[in-house]
């Protein structure tokens, strides 16, 4: 069990370095949030390997918590983005 879970925190640390690349890279505002929104998503799926690992509820909380800040984080940045190009209209 404990292989694959190191496996699997591999692969997350994988994506989570190629998500902060992409958010460092010069690139659009929206592409900056898809990458900040899979870093997140990278982030609590981690937590929630990390739980099932050492049978934590702490770690599960802590997952729901940035699971909802993730989401809010997006939605605001969608809505910022949306009205920012209503203006530029």
């Amino acid at each position: 069990m404990t292989i694959i879970a190191y496996l699997s925190l591999g692969c997350l640390a994988t994506a989570g370095l190629l998500g902060v690349l992409r958010i460092v890279r010069r690139t659009s505002l929206g592409d900056r949030a898809v990458a900040f929104d899979m870093l997140t998503s990278v982030l609590t799926c981690g937590l929630l390997v990390s739980a099932g690992v050492t049978t934590d509820g702490l770690n599960l909380d802590l997952a729901v918590l940035l699971g909802l800040l993730g989401f809010v984080a997006s939605v605001a940045i969608a809505r910022f983005i949306e009205s920012r190009d209503e203006v530029e209209s």
